[in-house]
């Protein structure tokens, strides 16, 4: 069974954050999206393939490189949402629920 895919607006914002701070790295942020893409593509046949986020657990998450992507899937209907993209060493739970649109960095 093939699901749905929506994006939420918090990942379309993560991504343009994520894109204009690789901007000077055009070889890495065409792997990342890559793999992005690539693992999204793969929720559309297998939505709980990715591990239960613990911290927040009506989230799933995607690991990418630097970068986590998190989504829900809505069995009844069977939807999966894209909420957000998010850098590993940001503080993940204080911007899933705010929504506030992080920079992906790989500073620290």
């Amino acid at each position: 069974m093939s699901h749905k895919i929506e994006y939420i607006s918090t990942f379309y914002a993560d991504v343009l954050n994520v894109a204009e701070f690789l901007a000077e790295y055009p070889d890495k942020a065409s792997r990342i999206f890559a793999k992005i893409d690539k693992a999204l593509q793969n929720l559309r046949e297998m939505p709980e393939m990715y591990a239960v986020y613990p911290e927040i657990p009506s989230f799933r998450f995607i690991v990418t490189e630097d970068c986590l992507v998190f989504y829900k899937f809505k069995k009844p209907g069977g939807i999966v949402e894209v909420h957000r993209l998010i850098h590993g060493r940001m503080d993940i739970p204080a911007h899933i629920r705010t929504g506030r649109p992080p920079y992906c960095n790989n500073s620290g």
